[in-house]
């Protein structure tokens, strides 16, 4: 691969870009939901007030698992990103908010190319798990993959693999 130019993008002193693409942007978290509970003060007939508290405990119940099913892990900030990869880690720019995310290489822990979806789902010691996608995640996996094993000799000394039959 050769270097590119990035316009526009600092880099590290002494790091070297290999490649600017579009992408799709999405994170894979959890997170904390609040809600309001209905509370009424009814008065009146026996069956107006029971009426009243079983509407409060089904409002509250209805409220309480829409929580729960926002708050659950599940993909989102679903967003277009420019895609820089670089020597040293991979710059996002994600446009629906407006930043730039930066993943170093060395903290990933799991790395998933799913190829017939053109997306790459990528784990980090520090972050939540991360896709890409789109049709120029292919080859940005293949670049990836081409920078993390740059000059390690281990890899350099596994013998090929077959190919199925």
């Amino acid at each position: 691969m050769a270097p590119i130019a990035t316009p526009g993008v600092l880099l590290e002193q002494g790091e070297i870009a290999y490649g600017d693409v579009a992408a799709d942007y999405s994170r894979f978290y959890g997170t904390n939901v609040t809600y309001n509970q209905r509370s009424g003060f009814y008065f009146g007939s026996p069956m107006f007030v029971a009426a009243g508290l079983v509407g409060d405990a089904l409002s509250n119940n209805s409220a309480r698992n829409r929580a729960q099913a926002m708050a659950q892990a599940q993909w989102r900030d679903f967003s277009s990103c420019r895609a820089i990869l670089t020597d040293r880690r991979m710059l996002l720019h994600v446009a629906a908010e407006n930043r730039w995310v930066t993943v170093r290489h060395h903290e990933i822990i799991s790395f998933l190319p799913v190829l017939e979806q053109w997306a790459l789902f990528t784990d980090y010691q520090q972050w939540e798990p991360m896709r890409l996608a789109g049709p120029t995640v292919p080859w940005l996996t293949a670049a990836t993959i081409s920078v993390l094993n740059r000059g390690r000799s281990e890899y350099q000394q596994l013998p090929p693999l077959p190919l199925p039959d």
